[in-house]
């Protein structure tokens, strides 16, 4: 399946993946609802829910990882456009 890449990605063909996370390629890469897929977020052993640190001996439930959207991607890249010609800081 297709999915929309928006022009702010497209204009420097992918160079912009050197300033994502892993996260944030992927979604890039294969859409928002595929990496969402990927996740398996459905499943309560699933490897996203585990926690970075081990703990297992208390709660174990939600991992505040990010799940990154399409939106969320392009105003990181505006973002930075803006830092790097110092008009926001």
């Amino acid at each position: 399946m297709k999915h929309h890449i928006p022009d702010e990605i497209r204009k420097n063909c992918f160079d912009c993946f050197k300033s994502l996370n892993e996260a944030e390629r992927a979604v890039v890469m294969f859409g928002e609802e595929e990496y969402r897929k990927s996740l398996d977020l459905d499943n309560d052993d699933a490897e996203c829910w585990k926690i970075p640190s081990g703990e297992s001996t208390t709660f174990v439930g939600w991992n505040p990882i990010c799940v990154p959207t399409m939106e969320y991607i392009v105003w990181k890249l505006e973002r930075r456009e803006q830092i790097a010609k110092g008009e926001i800081y």
